[in-house]
């Protein structure tokens, strides 16, 4: 037997008796029958538009229809501010609710770019460690890895990247202590068909000869090259031109024994660099970048990850030289047939512009890609605890310190997780957020982020991810560092 349709009101069938006698209720049952959600006798559908028509049944039209308003999105934007969107809704890869519309959210680095709402395609990502940044990333990177664009990953500290690849059909290697992988410095990586010979040929020497001078000034602690020295240099990566594959014990015998027809000025010069190179030879750094690469980069993989979680113990020069090496070599494999959208994703970007060893060089490697990021297709995502992490980049006020508030500056899209109380000042003076935004941020639980889109766009997120999603994404799954 169907069970009966429940409707609002009350029909009592004392009313309508039995055999069509009218019986009246009792003084109880007219006092509590209109305010109990009782079984009607009539089904629903037959229900009149008003209403039955019974003391205390709050009679009324069912299709009310409120008298329409109509303002552009600009006006409603600032009578109803956070709570209507100002412009068209982006596209991308889907994020979560914006709590401040109760629309879904997506987000495409590109897309955003082609409708005008943000000015460059790099990301910052702040948020003290615990606040859900780095599931945000990895969430957000794994769903625009389904949509077609690759993702690289050139520094991969605690190995969290390496599931999330399996995940999406990427792949991973790792390299460091007890690794079988190898990546040489000095790769010249897949040729671009544009270039002649001789041009690809002065190409490669002079990307060679900007990394080798990059790893002598990180050894040397941020001590530039003398003249003479790059003279010493330059002969020496001259003579090396016609091999196939250089790496840097080659460029080291070079330096040892150059020819005896060089100046001995020259000469001892090769000889200082030599001394600054060694370590990569035959000292603590031996073993790591000082051979052939045994390993490709998959340009057309949707996910790339460098897990190097094993150099975790090494020195702080070596873990240096690992950044230069991944990011060297997986943005001179990106170039030429291989250029397309691709997101770098940053992890503890903060180690990698202050590290204390590179003297600016991170720093100034970051800016540089920022400049020909539009160019080579490429959105650089920077992970990053606080503002407050930038400012140990030198004094205020300072070319260094400029440079990093610049670099954040050029990220038209940045995300606040929840921040220390006592960041919330410096960070809405660097992020220019407003008393509304502030207090916001303040008080947003784990998982949610204001972000900012351009000069005038701003959403609150709360990141959702599936079940199946978190156990891939999360870090406090093995016990990991939280972020």
């Amino acid at each position: 037997m169907a069970k009966p349709t429940a409707v609002i009101g009350h029909i009592p069938a004392a009313a309508h008796g039995v055999r069509g006698r009218r019986t009246q209720p009792s003084a109880t049952e007219q006092k509590g029958a209109a305010w109990r959600l009782q079984v009607a006798e009539l089904p629903a559908s037959k229900m009149p538009a008003w209403g039955w028509k019974h003391p205390h049944n709050l009679r009324g039209p069912l299709r009310a229809e409120p008298p329409a308003h109509r303002c552009s999105s600009r006006v409603l934007g600032g009578a109803y501010p956070f709570l209507a969107e100002t412009g068209d809704i982006l596209t991308g890869a889907y994020i979560g609710e914006n709590q401040l519309s109760r629309a879904p959210f997506c987000f495409d680095p590109w897309d955003a770019y082609s409708a005008e709402a943000v000015r460059s395609h790099s990301v910052a990502i702040l948020g003290v460690k615990g606040t859900g940044k780095s599931v945000l990333a990895k969430s957000w990177g794994s769903r625009l890895a389904r949509l077609g664009r690759k993702i690289a990953v050139p520094h991969d500290p605690n190995g969290e990247w390496v599931r999330v690849a399996d995940y999406v059909g990427g792949t991973s290697i790792s390299v460091g202590p007890g690794k079988a992988a190898r990546i040489n410095l000095l790769d010249e990586g897949p040729r671009d068909p544009g270039f002649s010979d001789e041009d690809w040929n002065q190409n490669v020497l002079q990307y060679r000869r900007a990394t080798v001078k990059t790893i002598i000034r990180r050894l040397r602690e941020g001590g530039n090259l003398e003249p003479v020295e790059h003279t010493a240099l330059d002969v020496a990566l001259d003579a090396l031109r016609g091999q196939s594959t250089v790496i840097i014990t080659h460029v080291y015998d070079r330096l040892v024994n150059p020819d005896e027809a060089l100046p001995q000025e020259v000469a001892d010069a090769g000889h200082r660099l030599a001394h600054s190179l060694r370590r990569m030879v035959s000292g603590d750094l031996a073993g790591f970048f000082d051979g052939p690469s045994t390993v490709r980069f998959d340009a057309n993989a949707p996910m790339m990850v460098v897990d190097t979680s094993a150099l975790k113990g090494a020195s702080p020069e070596a873990q240096a030289l690992a950044r230069l090496a991944t990011a060297n070599w997986i943005r001179r494999s990106a170039l030429s047939a291989n250029r397309q959208a691709r997101v770098i994703i940053h992890e503890e970007a903060a180690v990698e512009l202050l590290n204390d060893v590179s003297g600016g060089d991170g720093l100034a490697d970051r800016v540089e890609d920022e400049k020909i990021a539009r160019h080579l297709g490429t959105s650089n995502w920077y992970l990053l605890h606080r503002v407050a992490d930038l400012d140990s980049l030198g004094d205020r006020n300072s070319a260094l310190h400029a440079r990093a508030l610049g670099l954040l500056a050029d990220c038209e899209t940045r995300i606040s997780y929840a921040q220390h109380s006592g960041e919330i000042a410096r960070s809405r003076e660097i992020l220019g957020w407003n008393d509304t935004q502030a207090d916001l941020v303040r008080k947003l639980h784990k998982g949610e982020g204001l972000w900012q889109i351009g000069q005038d766009r701003v959403a609150k997120v709360r990141n959702i991810c599936t079940d199946y999603e978190m156990r891939i994404f999360s870090t406090d799954t093995h016990g990991g560092a939280r972020a």
